[in-house]
């Protein structure tokens, strides 16, 4: 009996001692901000307590106030996680996350990336530094394509990082107006980069080069796996509030939006249309794709979020497994429903340059791009070209 009432006291506090680590864990998985910082000093003090405890067992003596002591620290550091929580859940207005410029050395051409798409032959169109190679940017989703354009059609020694520039839709519309760039790859403008280009006395040309789907994200633990248009535009009016109106749980909906002048808010308003009353898009905003897939994915504090990115971006380059593409009208964003137009929300994604500032190689790049073997290209990488 003695060996079992021993055995019984090493385990016990063997699982005391290991609880502060087992916190640990679960604080730094779990929580993205500052709490668990204090995981050290919970640790100490719940290692200590544990241990005057187990002290106590072993000398048969019950330590009341060790007990309720190590009670109350566990019980204040719940507390402190889950007020952490409820606060971004509820009042944080705006979350910046920082574009990841891994990217660049995933894609970036010449470099032996596996990422980029590639001919089975020789491209039809060989460009060299003598032509004056276009300086191309673009948008992050839009960043290989227009990598494998440039593997295709540019010498390799052309020192690839002097002419393609990796930027969001916003800066590659300003750089191109400001002639910077001499073709970007992006979602149509906002009218906030038309007036720019105006007041500037830029007119651009837009040659369409592929389709993309416009989807909306949420959390893959939310059962809401469809939507309607309809619904969409009444969830960010706020006519919609409760994911148990459109068949969730009884939650309040967080409707996150991108930064104005962003491809994908360009996009999301062009689907809302101009006379809708939107909520307050600084309610609820996030700076950069992946910072709003991130915010979506964090299920602890943004379990009720709905954002919105482009297909390819979601499914391919971000690849976040905790969150999914909701079906629109019934209808999945897949290229087949993209191609046949079943997808409701699918439009043109542009290569665009300055009217009157196009260099002969810049035409010749473009008209590559829309022939075959460009086409191919936007096939392989995994949008949807101009025509099957």
């Amino acid at each position: 009996m003695k060996k079992i009432i021993v055995l019984i006291t090493v385990i016990a506090t063997a699982l005391l001692l290991a609880y502060p680590v087992l916190l640990g864990w679960f604080l730094a998985a779990f929580s993205d901000l500052s709490l668990h910082l204090l995981v050290p000093l919970a640790g100490i003090v719940l290692v200590a307590l544990a241990g005057v405890i187990a002290s106590g067992i072993v000398n048969k003596r019950f330590c009341k106030k060790a007990v309720i002591a190590l009670s109350s620290v566990i019980v204040l550091i719940i507390v402190l996680l889950e007020g952490e929580n409820y606060y971004k859940h509820s009042y944080i207005p705006s979350i910046t996350i920082s574009q990841q410029d891994g990217y660049q050395g995933l894609y970036m051409p010449f470099t032996g990336s596996d990422k980029l798409a590639r001919l089975d032959g020789e491209a039809t169109l060989r460009l060299s530094k003598d032509d004056g190679l276009p300086v191309v940017n673009g948008a992050t989703a839009l960043f290989p394509v227009y990598c494998s354009f440039v593997e295709a059609v540019y010498p390799s020694d052309c020192g690839a990082k002097d002419y393609v520039g990796f930027d969001t839709t916003t800066v590659s519309y300003k750089r191109l107006t400001d002639g910077m760039d001499d073709i970007i790859f992006v979602a149509g403008p906002s009218a906030e980069q038309l007036e720019y280009a105006r007041e500037a006395g830029v007119e651009f040309n837009m040659y369409p080069i592929g389709y993309e789907a416009f989807v909306f994200i949420v959390n893959r633990k939310n059962p809401v796996d469809s939507l309607t248009v309809r619904q969409i535009r009444d969830i960010y009016t706020g006519t919609i509030t409760n994911w148990k109106d459109v068949g969730g749980k009884n939650q309040d909906i967080r409707p996150f939006q991108r930064a104005a002048g962003s491809g994908s808010q360009t996009a999301f308003l062009a689907l809302m249309g101009k006379d809708a009353a939107l909520l307050p898009p600084e309610t609820h905003q996030v700076s950069g794709m992946d910072g709003l897939i991130d915010v979506v994915s964090d299920y602890q504090n943004h379990g009720n979020a709905i954002g919105y990115s482009f297909r390819y971006y979601v499914e391919t380059m971000k690849n976040n497994r905790n969150v999914k593409i909701l079906r629109l009208d019934g209808a999945e964003a897949t290229r087949e429903n993209i191609r046949n137009k079943t997808y409701p929300v699918a439009d043109c994604f542009y290569a665009v340059t300055v009217k009157g500032k196009e260099s002969e190689s810049t035409i010749r790049f473009i008209q590559w791009i829309l022939s075959a073997q460009g086409q191919e290209l936007v096939e392989k990488v995994g949008y949807v070209p101009l025509s099957s």
